[in-house]
């Protein structure tokens, strides 16, 4: 069945059931053959199979070959016909040409010259058709480029799109790697089912490759003109899923994290992903701080009447009291030589400030910095 279905489609359409068998025979090694009395018939069979040729006679009772030859080029322009013409119809089968067909054969006809004449038009056909669809394709890309075009106009007035793109997904494919790293070294010392003691493990990559793909998806619409509409979200439960997906990043540095996460919800509008992005950033920020002094990375969640206050400290060595100002833009960084890109920061205010919160740091020198996010929260 699939093999007939990628045989060339040839359509007879032929009131006299001797030539229309005759031609049926004849072609059906090589092609598929679809066969109808009348141009009614032929016509209904034109619009299911889409034949790549039509083989029709010129004069048939009721709708004549010349009136066919009319309703198909209404239907399809291109498609390859040829017209089966009797003793003393030459002129008609001139005419024919005259009004579309792409060629015509006498009655009776020769085998050889009849494959040759249908072997040649189902080309031309398919040609055609290549031709059209490369046409739609080439207009299809055009369009889309210009959309395209039209969204980078508008990303270019956010700035550093790209570049917060590149650092976002940065994160959680870190957090990725700790666990990859985890597991791996568990499995090595696991055998037969001990292994099964790895799901969690394994849920937290599954989390931070989710969090990665939402990521993705919410650049790539980041520069359409619609928004996606704030929902009621719960700040504690974002931090204790970014401290959950933190911890393997942390016990590769050989620290750990201290958290304190009120119990209540902690509701506010707004958009989850940003939220944990934000507070992902500052938390592997003074996990990196804090890896060459190894003390823990406390973190703290409380809640007061209209706002909650998240509270991370780290062991670091501090910020020049002449940089803190600065660190809140973009592409300035303290890391020096290392892997920072100067972008966690701004991005975390930005989507706090986009968010009616703020963010605060207090800095000394030699023994560390407590980062302080606070958000409104949903009004009860």
């Amino acid at each position: 069945m699939s093999a007939a279905a990628e045989l060339p489609k040839i359509l007879v359409i032929d009131d006299e059931i001797g030539p229309r068998e005759s031609l049926r025979m004849l072609l059906k090694p090589d092609y598929n053959v679809q066969t109808a009395d009348c141009v009614e018939a032929g016509l209904k069979l034109l619009k299911e199979k889409q034949p790549d040729t039509i083989v029709m006679d010129i004069r048939m009772p009721g709708m004549t070959g010349i009136e066919g030859l009319r309703k198909i080029r209404e239907i399809d322009p291109h498609l390859s016909v040829i017209m089966l013409t009797g003793f003393g119809a030459l002129e008609t089968a001139k005419e024919a040409v005259r009004l579309g067909a792409n060629d015509y054969i006498s009655k009776p006809f020769d085998a050889g010259e009849m494959r040759e004449v249908i072997g040649r038009n189902v080309e031309r056909t398919r040609v055609q058709r290549a031709s059209e669809n490369a046409s739609g394709e080439i207009k299809e890309l055009n369009a889309r480029l210009l959309k395209q075009l039209a969204q980078k106009e508008r990303l270019a007035s956010l700035g550093q799109a790209s570049a917060e793109f590149v650092h976002d997904l940065g994160n959680p494919l870190t957090i990725v790697w700790g666990y990859v790293q985890l597991l791996s070294k568990k499995l090595e010392r696991q055998e037969g089912g001990a292994a099964s003691g790895s799901i969690k493990e394994l849920d937290i990559i599954e989390q931070n490759v989710r969090l990665c793909r939402e990521l993705l998806t919410m650049w790539q619409s980041y520069g359409s003109v619609e928004a996606s509409p704030p929902k009621a979200i719960s700040v504690s439960a974002i931090l204790r899923e970014v401290v959950k997906g933190s911890n393997a990043v942390a016990a590769q540095s050989g620290l750990e994290l201290q958290a304190n996460v009120c119990e209540e919800e902690c509701l506010l509008m707004g958009d989850s992903v940003q939220i944990h992005r934000a507070i992902q950033n500052v938390i592997i920020n003074a996990i990196q701080a804090s890896a060459e002094k190894k003390e823990p990375v406390l973190i703290e969640c409380t809640r007061k009447d209209f706002y909650v206050d998240i509270r991370i400290e780290d062991s670091g060595s501090g910020i020049d009291p002449a940089q803190i100002s600065k660190i809140f833009d973009p592409y300035f960084t303290t890391k020096q030589s290392k892997s920072g890109t100067g972008l966690g920061l701004y991005i975390t205010k930005k989507v706090i400030e986009d968010h009616s919160g703020s963010i605060k740091v207090d800095s000394t020198p030699g023994e560390g910095t407590v980062f302080t996010i606070r958000l409104p929260l949903l009004n009860s």
